[in-house]
């Protein structure tokens, strides 16, 4: 039965969730969709604190509140804004309200549902940006501070091309975009969630000890975009 299930769920719920499913622990892997939705929500929303359930979506969807706005990308309409994000919050707060108190009565129906559903508001998510994503362009990052200037968001944005993270860490990225463009966690967050560069899951082979996980950044056609803009603005500076 689980054959072609993997195209209706997310690349994150068919790594966490999928063989619990498949192992016949439906209780589980429902109840890990449903986490893996909330952890999303917490790293779009840099938020560090033990905010859960409706406090963690309250705080992330309203604007001006504590953390960053979490702005849905709706795939039909963004005029379908306001009722996506009622969707998302009556939808998680269903069943993960059951999920973490019982849980008993959730089957290989219910569960695979459940997967669907939870794949569904990650999309809402990753296709998203945070609220700053619709500042426009490189006027819009610059007007509201996110960079310093269009040499840093170059500086970071070239260095993340083609970088590769092995075991997933990400401290020897830092430190090069921190000592050569004065960046922060800040700028990197910013070109992740404003989709100019995309985190890829690879597998590396080491001689020494077989296969090794971890990843690699590439830039996006938006952030290829980006460079091709800013590269326009210093040449214009230069013959001026």
């Amino acid at each position: 039965m689980s054959e072609g299930i993997e195209i209706l769920l997310s690349p994150r719920i068919q790594k966490h969730c999928l063989k619990l499913w498949q192992d016949k622990y439906y209780k589980h892997a429902a109840r890990e969709a449903v986490v893996q939705v909330e952890l999303a929500l917490k790293e779009k929303g840099m938020v560090k604190d033990g905010r859960f359930g409706r406090t963690l979506i309250d705080s992330l969807f309203t604007f001006g509140g504590k953390h960053k706005t979490v702005k849905l990308r709706i795939p039909f309409s963004d005029d379908l804004q306001e009722k996506a994000k009622f969707y998302f919050s009556s939808v998680f707060a269903y069943y993960r309200n059951y999920l973490a108190h019982d849980g008993s009565k959730v089957d290989s129906k219910s569960a695979l549902r459940i997967l669907i559903i939870a794949s569904e508001l990650l999309d809402l998510i990753d296709s998203s940006a945070l609220s700053y994503a619709d500042l426009g362009g490189i006027e819009g990052l610059l007007k509201a501070e996110v960079f310093e200037s269009d040499h840093q968001l170059l500086g970071v944005l070239k260095t993340c091309d083609n970088y590769v993270l092995l075991n997933h860490d990400a401290d020897g990225l830092r430190e090069i975009i921190f000592e050569v463009h004065g960046a922060w966690d800040n700028h990197l967050n910013a070109v992740l969630e404003f989709d100019l560069v995309r985190y890829i899951d690879t597998e590396f082979c080491n001689p020494d000890y077989g296969i090794d996980g971890g990843g690699r950044l590439e830039l996006t056609k938006l952030g290829r975009q980006f460079i091709a803009e800013i590269e326009k603005r210093q040449n214009i500076k230069l013959t001026e």
